[in-house]
């Protein structure tokens, strides 16, 4: 049973240890407040009638997130920090089920695409207004069919570039819908090995090349892939957006398809092949666009648990490998040969038959620096987001924001050493599936589409830090300390005058005037009571100790320490003391809690009524009172100071242990005298009696027994003489 301080001081005080022994054991958990707080305050829209707020699409000035639902298309107003409302709805959307496609179909227009029962059905509507007139398409083959699948879209020129299954056997599709004039609408051909049982991730322009770059997985080929047969592979593929088909050859089909292997691995180590998201970092305007970066995050096939990864790759290397030498598949000997280049739509038939059976790339698409980024052996990421940021000092910091499969979100700055994780914020309360994860670098915020609703998460959180210490430990480069405010601040400009150490963390250097107090609390027990005491670090890579008052630490028995820190023991003479917790992080030593345990007043003895006892004083969280003793009350008193080297202090005060306060034993000597002498008398007496009846039992005189046979004789002799 667990009981707060307040409560625990009246029971106990009150009632006394002897009583509480009669209940049983209690367990008494102490808990302290901090100044800051490491909760997130998260923004969330939710509403009863709305199910599935999944698809997010953010407008150009980020004031406005349009959220597709189930039977319902919705418009929020974001632009407020701290709140999230709702603008417009439209409810029984012609289009309706399932909202699986939302994006801009020209800078007024919003284009919206939903299953429809397996007939999917895509509007044109303005975006200013959801309820004004609409245009309506068929999306046949251009929009999933079903809402469990997942798809990727991309508009270029009002015309809509989508990878997905459609029709009830998931028949796969990669197409280009609602083309005009001249342009075709164009699919991929069936052929052999194309695409085999795909799982589209992303898509995205990549506008210096004119290209759409898809990213899906599938399954792996025997001979044409480093892997097993029926073992998944992460592809990248691209298509052009000039590409109109082949005159003859490859009518309305692709010409320009192509795909390549995505590696994510280090070294010889297991791959992680299962790409589960993947986002497009985008170069400064002054770097060349062949310095896009994708990062995307992968799990392992051959895992169930908490195993991922996160890798980069260029664009250098992607145009590399879609310039180099492709395989072609052999439909007579079913294997793959070499065939350089890759035919374009304007090629001759020729070509284009060659092209139909050379898609797939020689060479495979590995990481930037090849190696892994990140890794993670306990969490199972399902989604990212990615940002590059400046910190106070000038210098550029990429942060990664990993969505895990339990609901937590992990905020990740790679630092030269190496990646570092600033902080974990829950997101839900229970594990659930997350289809969209949207980042508005502009307003700073995180928008994350759930079946719950829509949260928003401020991508930092500095007032959470309370001290120098600790903002400049957590190497956020969005916080720094500012020496006047006496605050963990935002970095709102370059050059300002924050301390901050992204790289090191280095604490004795940015917090030259840093002074670790912490009050202690004193709180009072009864003996046999199980505590716990609490420590919360906001870092999970500090180390956590207890010690006592003089700086020892806290050995392993009688007590137990928690994997949150938290301290265990049984109150017992022994254990009465002071606990400092103490955490220690790149060198840096701070006391994060501090615990005074006493014992309350035991009755003693009934002393005479001239003798007079002092007040104690009693602590509680409101305030100090000071409260009479009782005379029959004996006070113990504990040295908060620290005791000196090898002295241990006693729960129990002896007289040859302190000679302030002396136990008069007075009363008990009598009473022990008293019955001594009357056990005395008892035995006294016992043995007098004893030996007086004994006395008596030698003098009293005894009958002698008759002798039947002589008289027996004599009767006869006399009858004969009578006779």
């Amino acid at each position: 049973m667990f009981k707060k301080i307040g409560e625990e001081k009246s029971v106990c005080v009150k009632y006394m240890c002897q009583s509480l022994r009669n209940v049983g054991v209690k367990v008494y958990l102490v808990a302290f407040s901090s100044t800051g707080s490491s909760e997130r305050h998260l923004g969330i829209y939710h509403s009863s009638t709305v199910k599935n707020t999944n698809t997010l699409l953010l407008s150009t000035d980020a004031d406005t997130l349009f959220v597709g639902a189930q039977d319902a298309l919705l418009s929020l107003d974001v632009s407020q920090p701290d709140s999230i409302t709702l603008k417009d709805k439209v409810r029984k959307i012609d289009c309706g089920n399932f909202i699986s496609i939302l994006q801009f179909f020209n800078s007024t227009h919003l284009y919206v695409c939903g299953t429809n029962a397996y007939k999917p059905q895509a509007l044109i509507i303005p975006a200013s207004s959801l309820s004004a007139s609409r245009d309506t398409k068929d999306a046949k083959n251009c929009c999933p069919s079903s809402s469990t699948q997942r798809n990727t879209a991309t508009i270029v020129g009002e015309r809509l570039y989508t990878a997905t299954k459609v029709g009830y056997f998931g028949d796969k599709v990669i197409s280009r819908c609602h083309s005009r004039g001249t342009r075709n609408n164009l699919e991929l051909q069936n052929v052999p090995k194309l695409l085999q049982e795909p799982e589209f991730i992303s898509s995205t322009l990549v506008a210096s090349e004119g290209k759409i770059l898809l990213f899906f997985t599938e399954v792996g080929d025997l001979t044409g892939d480093s892997f097993l047969n029926s073992f998944i592979v992460s592809r990248v593929a691209q298509v052009c957006t000039d590409d109109n088909g082949g005159s003859l050859t490859l009518q309305k089909r692709w010409t320009s398809f192509a795909k390549s292997q995505l590696v994510c691995q280090q070294g010889d180590e297991l791959q992680f092949n299962k790409l589960q998201d993947i986002v497009k970092l985008s170069p400064t305007n002054e770097e060349s666009p062949d310095n896009t970066l994708f990062y995307g995050v992968f799990t392992s096939q051959w895992s169930s648990s908490g195993l991922s990864a996160v890798c980069a790759f260029s664009l250098t290397d992607i145009k590399a490998a879609f310039s180099g030498d492709y395989k072609t598949f052999d439909l007579n000997g079913n294997h793959w040969t070499r065939q350089p280049n890759c035919g374009l739509f304007n090629d001759n038939d020729r070509v284009l038959n060659i092209v139909k059976k050379s898609f797939l790339t020689e060479k495979a698409v590995r990481p930037v620096g090849k190696k892994l980024i990140f890794s993670s052996t306990e969490e199972r990421y399902s989604r990212l987001a990615v940002q590059r940021t400046q910190a106070a000092n000038g210098h550029s910091y990429t942060i990664l924001y990993l969505l895990t499969e339990s609901g937590f979100l992990h905020k990740v700055v790679l630092l030269a050493k190496g990646p570092h994780i600033i902080e974990e914020i829950q997101i839900f309360k229970q594990p659930q599936t997350v289809k969209n994860i949207l980042l508005s670098t502009s307003k700073g915020v995180l928008f994350i589409g759930s079946s719950e609703g829509v949260f928003r998460v401020p991508v930092s959180n500095c007032s959470a830090y309370p001290n120098c210490a600790e903002c400049v430990l957590a190497r956020d480069p969005f916080c720094g300390w500012d020496s006047k405010t006496r605050a963990c601040a935002t970095v709102s400009r370059i050059g300002s005058n924050l301390r901050q150490d992204v790289e090191s963390g280095n604490v004795n250097e940015q917090c030259t005037e840093l002074k670790n107090t912490t009050a202690t609390g004193k709180h009072v027990f009864c003996l046999n009571d199980i505590v716990v005491l609490p420590c919360h670090s906001r870092s999970r890579l500090a180390e956590v100790t207890w010690r006592f008052s003089n700086n020892s630490i806290v050995p392993q028995f009688p007590y137990m320490q928690w994997a949150d820190g938290s301290l265990v023991f049984t109150v017992t003479p022994e254990t009465v003391n002071t606990y400092h917790c103490m955490s220690e992080e790149l060198g840096s030593k701070q006391t994060i809690a501090a615990f005074a345990v006493t014992l309350p007043v035991i009755p003693r003895s009934f002393p005479p009524p001239s003798h007079q006892q002092p007040d104690v004083t009693l602590d509680s969280d409101e305030g100090t009172k000071t409260e009479p003793i009782p005379d029959y009350y004996t006070t113990i008193e504990f040295d908060e100071s620290e005791p000196t080297k090898g002295e241990k202090t006693d729960a129990f005060m002896t007289p040859d242990k302190t000679s302030e306060k002396k136990k008069s034993y007075y009363t008990e000597m009598v009473a022990f005298c008293l019955l001594f002498v009357i056990c005395l008398f008892v035995f006294v007496a016992f043995v007098v009696l004893w030996r007086r009846s004994m006395r008596c039992n030698k003098t009293t005189p005894q009958k002698q027994p008759k002798d039947t046979e002589s008289d027996h004789i004599w009767q006869t002799e006399l009858e004969e003489q009578k006779s």
